[in-house]
């Protein structure tokens, strides 16, 4: 439905780099797609050389990245009503942004983009909370979750009973640059239990590491590339392993019971509250590369995972009580308001 400030234009600042990954942009969408539901208008500024990424911002205003300077100035002669920040490395843009009167909003990960200077901050991680010195409103936990049209169209769909061996759908954002994917994999056929798993590997690298896995007796792996839709992918596997990034909270919307590793330090505190009340924790990817008792550890829990169809249902109810889809609502009635003040 069209708002009363149908004619706003909102910049998203945001990348999708193959080092830095697909998540930020991919969050973003969910909102974009929610703002020209509304009739805004919205402009995409940032790096996008990622394929999945670019296929995903088909068909929308993109700019290329600039430095503050250049960006605040671009801002204010296109009329920009507000922008939004998504990543952590732009330096002090949000401050250059204000100065030249651009109304801000920038998106946090705990303490990751948490230092950028803003008028409204969202942490959309489940548990997250305003930090105690806050002087600007914060939008904080799952109520803010931002979700894309095609993960809640799929998430109002039943999901099939289990049948057989256990799929397991392994997906560690768009481009896995550290290379998770095969290691969990590898972890999920060391169980020594019948499984089908299904490998998202956009990489060639990852694809090669992935397809290199022996399966042992009752045990398939599948290497599929990107996917434009990997929630229909999700929605069919009895349960998925998971870096602890963006995907996790489409997972948990979709219903999809999921074990976390945690990838990298801006993901910690969204692994250490979602491995403690929605879902597995296996621990971080450098010790089940490497540690062979974090190893063993892990490979236990998917043994009990895999085994226990019960435990996963639970799983997925609590997943689905937890996130509602609507958090991109909020979150543009947010962006709405401060570009109106």
């Amino acid at each position: 439905m069209v708002g009363p400030f149908s004619s706003l234009l909102v910049t998203v600042r945001c990348d999708a780099t193959a080092a830095r990954g697909v998540g930020h942009v991919a969050r973003q969408m969910a909102l974009v797609e929610e703002l020209l539901a509304r009739g805004h208008d919205v402009v995409i500024a940032g790096n996008i050389e990622v394929d999945w990424a670019k296929r995903l911002t088909a068909g929308l205003s993109v700019v290329p990245a600039m430095g503050e300077d250049d960006f605040a100035r671009w801002c204010v002669e296109e009329g920009v009503d507000v922008v939004m920040i998504d990543g952590y490395d732009f330096g002090p843009l949000g401050e250059t942004l204000r100065a030249a009167g651009i109304p801000v909003a920038a998106m946090a990960d705990g303490p990751f983009g948490a230092d950028q200077v803003a008028d409204l901050f969202i942490d959309q991680n489940l548990g997250a909370r305003p930090p105690a010195d806050a002087t600007v409103p914060w939008l904080t936990g799952a109520r803010y979750t931002l979700l894309r049209d095609v993960v809640r169209h799929r998430a109002a769909l039943p999901r099939p009973m289990p049948a057989g061996r256990p799929r397991v759908l392994v997906v560690f954002g768009g481009t896995d640059p550290f290379g998770g994917g095969p290691v969990a994999a590898g972890l999920l056929l060391a169980t020594g239990m019948p499984v089908c798993v299904t490998v998202v590997a956009a990489d060639p690298r990852r694809a090669a590491e992935a397809g290199a896995l022996q399966p042992g007796a009752g045990q398939d792996v599948e290497v599929v590339g990107a996917q434009d839709d990997l929630p229909a992918v999700a929605q069919v596997c009895d349960a998925a392993v998971s870096a602890a990034g963006s995907t996790v909270w489409e997972l948990a919307c979709l219903g999809v019971p999921t074990a976390l590793v945690c990838v990298t330090d801006n993901q910690r505190v969204g692994y250490d509250i979602a491995a403690r009340d929605l879902c597995l924790g296996l621990g971080d990817l450098e010790e089940l590369r490497t540690d062979g008792v974090a190893r063993r550890a892990a490979v236990d829990a998917l043994c009990g995972f895999l085994s226990d169809e019960s435990g996963r249902l639970a799983m997925e109810q609590r997943a689905r009580g937890v996130i509602d889809g609507a958090g991109r609502e909020r979150v543009a009635d947010a962006l709405e308001r401060l570009a109106a003040r």
